[in-house]
């Protein structure tokens, strides 16, 4: 794990939390239809001398924690209309639980964290207010030039039926980790496509070693290699692509070279950083979030850079991370007041700052180009390719339903890798699923 100095989060982790928040809300917003339309119960019964309470639900622990807090202080002294109240819940699991819980009972907070892909169902079952009425009108609205100043695909990530219901906050993105040290011992050059990982297989094969090294799922790397080869996984029009050709070649090669032995899979190891650290494989592929899980020997020079193409000389790869999102029953008043707050948190100094404490990437252009974060990107040369593949980044597809097909991809993947299943014949039946939750859930 990281120092207080430097937190991260692992990329693992946000993938096992993904997977495990999608069995939690398939099943909770299941119970939830049985008792029909959730509400909140944010209460605006209050002394009209007091702030305005904006109750935030989160995940963070620790030095996360203590650092999103400064932030919070900042904006609760830099007015006295408004007062966020922080609540950890101590884990994505315990986040996830906490709010299908309150939503059964009417007792949403007036906002919280939460991954995008969570945003279908959200809608679905009525928990959230879109936040274009304060973003995009009004008097404290986004200026055009704030708005552009917002990375592009981090603000579309949050977009669901051309309503933006989930508002930045923590990103990571898609990098290749590389072992400088053995790079010079084997005369190798930064891999660009695939087919370079490929045909640097056979000689280090020879002394044991694996050209890349990948978390336990390749699921990610397959949403960014699909990408590049030129569609969603699942477009923004609804169409299932799971089994379509360019997606099959991207599965056979990942699994064609992790049975020839150049890919090395994490395993029980979970994590791709434990290969990598180990000196068992020259480079690996993971969110930003692991820069900090990287435990290098004495001796061990690595870096970070552009993820290698799969197709088309394209580089975009999937994020990571999540959004802020406004539930249902807030007053107008704590709409106003957690609009305030989310504004306060793109400032320039506060992004930068947000940024430098947690390990994710800064969220605006000019959080990234401010003298603070420069100043921490020249002391951790290995964050500067996470943010580079900021302007390539792209967001999965929000749609309802996406739990369950989370799910399926998720224990497609596992077949693959731990009963041999074919890759088409696993894709196949996926696609078929896949097909059949887009259509029970399609309005």
């Amino acid at each position: 794990m990281a120092s207080d100095k430097t937190p991260h989060f692992s990329y693992l982790e946000e993938l096992n939390m993904t997977k495990r928040m999608s069995r939690v809300l398939a099943l909770a917003v299941g119970a939830l239809l049985t008792v029909g339309l959730v509400g909140c119960g944010n209460s605006s019964s209050q002394s009209k001398s007091e702030p305005v309470k904006i109750t935030y639900w989160h995940r963070m622990t620790g030095s996360w924690n203590k650092a999103q807090q400064k932030t919070i202080d900042d904006f609760n002294k830099s007015q006295s209309k408004y007062k966020v109240v922080a609540t950890s819940q101590g884990s994505y699991d315990a986040l996830q639980q906490k709010l299908m819980a309150a939503a059964k009972s009417k007792t949403l907070p007036v906002m919280a964290q939460a991954p995008t892909t969570n945003i279908g169902d959200y809608v679905k079952n009525d928990f959230l207010i879109p936040w274009d009425s304060q973003m995009l009108h009004g008097s404290d609205k986004l200026s055009a030039a704030q708005l552009s100043d917002v990375y592009p695909s981090f603000l579309k990530a949050g977009e669901y039926k051309g309503k933006y219901y989930g508002l930045p906050y923590s990103e990571s993105t898609q990098v290749l980790f590389y072992n400088e040290t053995l790079m010079k011992k084997y005369n190798l050059t930064m891999p660009k496509t695939w087919d370079d990982i490929e045909k640097m297989g056979p000689a280090l094969k020879k002394d044991g070693l694996a050209t890349l090294a990948m978390d336990q799922s390749y699921d990610v790397q397959l949403e960014g290699m699909a990408m590049q080869a030129g569609h969603k996984l699942i477009t923004a029009d609804g169409k299932a692509n799971l089994n379509a050709p360019t997606t099959l070649a991207a599965v056979d090669k990942i699994l064609s070279l992790r049975k020839a032995g150049y890919i090395k899979t994490a395993g029980t190891d979970y994590y791709f950083t434990v290969p990598f650290s180990q000196q068992k494989a020259v480079f690996g592929i993971g969110s930003s979030s692991s820069i900090g899980s990287v435990e290098a020997p004495k001796g061990m020079k690595w870096g970070t850079a552009t993820v290698p193409s799969f197709a088309n000389d394209s580089v975009a790869e999937p994020l990571n991370g999540n959004d802020n999102v406004l539930f249902k029953g807030a007053s107008k008043a704590q709409q106003q007041g957690a609009w305030a707050f989310q504004k306060f948190l793109l400032k320039k100094q506060n992004a930068a700052y947000w940024a430098k404490k947690s390990g994710y990437v800064p969220i605006t252009k000019s959080a990234t180009q401010s003298a603070t974060y420069q100043n921490y990107l020249k002391a951790n040369p290995t964050f500067k390719a996470a943010v580079d593949a900021s302007d390539t980044a792209f967001a999965s597809t929000v749609f309802a339903g996406y739990g369950d097909y989370r799910n399926d991809l998720m224990d497609t993947v596992d077949s693959t890798l731990t009963k041999g299943t074919a890759g088409k014949t696993a894709f196949d039946a996926l696609q078929k699923k896949t097909e059949a939750i887009l259509k029970e859930n399609k309005n």
